[in-house]
């Protein structure tokens, strides 16, 4: 089991002459914000908002990049983890999401919810399609709405998938898209011009007979392109030169950052990630390898601000606390959502009897702050 620190850092890294790969720097600035994995980092109104996260529900908590403060909002109405939440206008989306349930069999969000910036609340909103829920799936915005693709719909069991969907904030609309390429998980949306690009990312259904937590190996290197004018899917030439679930990928200056993840190793089944891969996806035929992260870590959210990327929160190393075991559920939510897309869920076979690894109801999260910028 991964690790997870209780201490807050923020990092800065600048590319500096003469290292168009960047450089990181570690700055310690206490213990000020809850630690928290497979969370959200969202910029909006000039600040940055921490979403959910696994564990019991989480206070939205926004930082003050011209400050360096933390301010406590309102807390969510339960647990919402393995998410990306999105912002447009004077609100924050979270339309993938898990909510209830132990390991492995976490249950996805059945609405739509939304937080109010301006008057810290909460809003439950329109219902999402039953065969349509899934949670560890890819959000981005476009032309002011929102969109949702791959996922899982049966927490770490089954129904891996290449959904697309719409959602019409000002109509409070679901609607059906063309499915993507390739199946995904614990995966990315990224948007670039007229582009929506779905990457990272892993087949969380797929477990050896003998391994049921495998599937960490079974990631997803194809990046694939929707082209908003067309309405088509393609997918790049460009594969990712190291594929990872539970990373995190942002848009700065129109070129893709994939940040950290977690996979299968030669020294163990499962681990945090510290690679951080860029491509311009209109020139680049190949990623670009720019500096590590200092931490490791995987279930991390990542906004940008101020044309300087910001990752926090994810699971890496460090000191843990104890975690529930396996099955126990989350804090009481809405109810159970009823039968979920996939196949017949596997037999346990080697699902261990201890918590599982990564953010999956065990480790509660690392809260450094990583900056990236380009000056």
């Amino acid at each position: 089991m991964k690790k997870t620190f209780a201490t807050l850092f923020l990092v800065a890294a600048a590319v500096v002459a003469g290292n168009a790969q960047g450089k990181w720097q570690l700055l310690e600035t206490g213990s000020k914000v809850a630690a928290r994995s497979e969370c959200s980092l969202v910029a909006a109104d000039g600040k940055l908002y921490l979403i959910g996260g696994d564990g019991p529900a989480q206070a939205v908590e926004s930082y003050d990049s011209k400050t360096a403060t933390w301010t406590k909002k309102a807390v969510a109405p339960f647990t919402m983890h393995h998410l990306q939440a999105t912002a447009l206008h004077d609100k924050i989306y979270v339309l993938d999401a898990f909510y209830e349930g132990g390991y492995p069999d976490q249950v996805p969000l059945p609405n739509v919810y939304s937080y109010d910036i301006k008057k810290d609340s909460w809003q439950k909103l329109a219902e999402v399609p039953e065969n349509r829920r899934r949670g560890a799936a890819g959000e981005a915005v476009y032309n002011g709405k929102i969109y949702i693709v791959c996922g899982i719909t049966r927490g770490h069991r089954s129904g891996t998938n290449s959904m697309f969907d719409e959602y019409d904030p000002a109509t409070d609309k679901w609607t059906k898209l063309p499915d993507a390429p390739h199946i995904r998980d614990h995966s990315m949306a990224v948007v670039v011009g007229d582009k929506l690009y779905a990457l990272g990312g892993r087949n969380t259904s797929l477990h050896d007979a003998d391994n049921f937590m495998s599937f960490f190996d079974k990631v997803v290197l194809d990046v694939d392109c929707y082209d908003f004018k067309t309405g088509k899917w393609t997918t790049l030439d460009a594969k990712l030169p190291m594929g990872t679930g539970g990373g995190t990928a942002v848009n700065l200056d129109d070129k893709i950052y994939y940040i950290g993840g977690e996979r299968a190793t030669a020294n163990r089944p499962n681990g945090p990630q510290k690679d951080v891969y860029r491509l311009d996806p209109l020139k680049d035929t190949h990623w670009e390898k720019v500096a590590d992260l200092n931490r490791a870590r995987n279930g991390v959210g990542g906004a940008v601000l101020d044309h300087k990327i910001y990752i926090a929160g994810g699971a890496g190393g460090g000191p843990a606390g104890p975690p529930p075991p396996i099955g126990k559920p989350g804090m009481p939510g809405p109810p159970p959502n009823g039968a979920q897309q996939g196949a017949n869920p596997p037999a346990n076979a080697g699902l261990p009897n201890g918590p599982p690894p990564g953010g999956n109801s065990g480790d509660r999260g690392d809260v450094a702050l990583e900056v990236f910028s380009l000056k």
